[in-house]
């Protein structure tokens, strides 16, 4: 078996206004579905992962089970690397002005990581982090 690529599908109230939120903090929009009114798609990073939207109507049809109700609890943290502390603070100015919430502060974790949280305008949580590899515990 060969795996080609692995993508985050996630399910959403209103398409439009998710698809603003993740132009907003930067995520890119796919060009395979970028007029698409039924779905959005981005890619996040270098290595083009793809981020899949989908209205909870049509999310429900394919998991045949009921969506996590993310007002009660969390089933993933969606992690993003960064390249700097500054991208860090960036991506949390970008996500404040988008509508975003953040659930814990820029700031120093662990002694070797600098990270921040936020919530998408569904109750995803994510976590944006730079790892300071010369810091890490041996």
């Amino acid at each position: 078996m060969s795996i080609k690529q692995v993508w985050l599908n996630l399910p959403v109230k209103d398409l439009k206004k998710s698809k603003e939120f993740f132009k907003q903090i930067g995520f890119i929009p796919n060009p395979m579905h970028e007029k698409a009114e039924h779905l959005g798609s981005f890619f996040i990073g270098e290595d083009k992962f793809v981020l899949m939207l989908f209205p909870e109507t049509t999310f429900k049809g394919f998991i045949n089970h009921t969506i996590s109700d993310t007002n009660n609890g969390s089933e993933m943290l969606i992690n993003i690397d960064a390249e700097s502390t500054e991208e860090v603070d960036k991506m949390a100015e970008k996500v404040r002005l988008a509508g975003g919430v953040i659930y814990a502060e820029p700031g120093e974790s662990q002694g070797w990581m600098y990270a921040f949280g936020f919530i998408d305008l569904d109750g995803h949580r994510w976590c944006m982090l730079y790892m300071d590899m010369t810091k890490m515990p041996k």
